[in-house]
């Protein structure tokens, strides 16, 4: 009876983790297609921005499973310092009232875990533009050279192969900005879309920065 409660219990958390997971990109989709609907039904009144190239270093602190309510697996939860380079280069679409909404790819390497497992990835960035302020959504694929969690906890931990996701907010002071911003990497299981299987459980990386970068 016990351990089956126990495992009713874990059922029960886990559908309250994907829950979670389901409304955060449920809702960030949401803005992208409310944003990319009305830029491209709405008449543009402002001249378009031109296409320009972004280079930002980022330093933030990161986690293991930082938005599971529980921790099966018992992975440490111990917050790390992390490192990135994030380059992005974003062409003007349509415009919505004194901002504009751009898109384009990115690529990033990163230091994770402590600034000692590296990872790269590269994707698509949804972004809008507002006098000095930039709002950037963006997905992609990660793959890092190790499990995050494997060396330190002896399970697999983080797989290696995951989707990549962050929300970004830019102020731009010149030719150079600040950001700060969150990402996510997991397999994509919670979401079920899980195209990496057979690479070993994944509780998720949540990482929250700071950044300052130039743009050209």
């Amino acid at each position: 009876m016990t351990q089956r409660a126990s495992r009713v219990r874990g059922m029960t958390d886990s559908g309250r983790v994907e829950l979670r997971l389901r409304i955060f990109v449920s809702s960030a989709w949401l803005l992208l297609l409310i944003v990319t609907t009305i830029a491209f039904v709405h008449p543009a009144v402002a001249q378009l921005p031109d296409a320009h190239t972004d280079v930002e270093l980022r330093l933030g602190a990161g986690v293991i499973c930082g938005t599971c309510t529980d921790n099966d697996e018992g992975l440490p939860r111990t917050i790390k310092l992390t490192a990135q380079i994030f380059a992005d280069r974003l062409f003007p679409v349509a415009t919505i009232g004194e901002g504009a909404v751009e898109i384009g790819p990115y690529a990033k390497g990163a230091l994770l875990d402590g600034v000692h497992v590296p990872l790269i990835a590269g994707g698509v960035i949804l972004a809008y533009r507002f006098h000095k302020y930039e709002i950037l959504v963006n997905g992609g694929l990660a793959y890092a050279t190790q499990r995050i969690g494997e060396t330190t906890s002896g399970r697999l931990g983080q797989t290696k192969h995951t989707y990549d996701l962050g929300l970004t907010l830019r102020y731009e002071i010149n030719r150079y900005f600040m950001s700060v911003g969150y990402q996510h990497n997991s397999d994509g299981n919670s979401f079920g879309f899980n195209v990496v299987q057979g690479k070993g459980t994944n509780p998720g990386y949540d990482n929250v920065f700071v950044g300052i970068g130039i743009g050209f």
